[in-house]
């Protein structure tokens, strides 16, 4: 009986990692300007496709529902669950304006990008462990992988000496849009530099 549980269980899990399909999202906000953008990585098969969107100024109105229901979440904060309620309902008004590129499937930032899906971890230099940031950029990746939990990565003011890969994957798939975009609606003061 464990014999055929452990066959089934090897078999599910290579199953869930053998199709190589992932999404990753990465969600770059600036504390001091409150400017954000968002990197969405869509694997499935031989087609990557790279969204890239900025929220937009002049926001959506929330309804009076959801305006209560805010006001009524903001008086439990501190808890982990109201937080995330609150969040999506937040998020629910933002307004992105958005554009989107196709990469081949031997593409160097389809290289970085299945090194980043397998990160659990966004390391930080030994030396800058200890640094202070203020007004610095917060990114957050979630990464999905066909039929596994999704999960989420933290990280302040990503330079190439503190996280390398997630920082040259941003720049990379920046200077990859900016440079096949005819209009790039993301550019360096969009991007906190990036």
């Amino acid at each position: 009986m464990k014999t055929l549980l452990l066959l089934t269980l090897t078999t599910l899990i290579s199953l869930a990692q053998s199709t190589g399909n992932y999404q990753i999202e990465i969600t770059s906000t600036a504390s001091a300007s409150h400017s954000q953008f968002k990197i969405y990585v869509l694997k499935s098969g031989d087609t990557t496709k790279i969204l890239y969107s900025k929220r937009k100024e002049g926001e959506l109105k929330p309804t009076k529902e959801d305006s209560l229901k805010i006001e009524e979440l903001a008086k439990t904060f501190d808890d982990p669950e109201t937080r995330k309620q609150l969040i999506q309902i937040i998020e629910k008004y933002e307004v992105f304006e958005k554009d989107s590129l196709i990469i081949s499937s031997n593409h160097p930032l389809l290289h970085l990008s299945d090194s980043l899906s397998k990160e659990k971890t966004l390391t930080v230099d030994e030396q800058n462990k200890n640094r202070i940031v203020l007004d610095g950029t917060r990114a957050v990746v979630k990464v999905k992988h066909e039929n596994m939990p999704a999960y989420e990565l933290y990280a302040v003011s990503p330079q190439k000496d503190t996280h390398p890969l997630l920082y040259q994957f941003i720049t990379s798939a920046l200077e990859l849009y900016r440079s096949n975009a005819e209009k790039p609606i993301l550019n360096k003061s969009d991007t906190q530099g990036y």
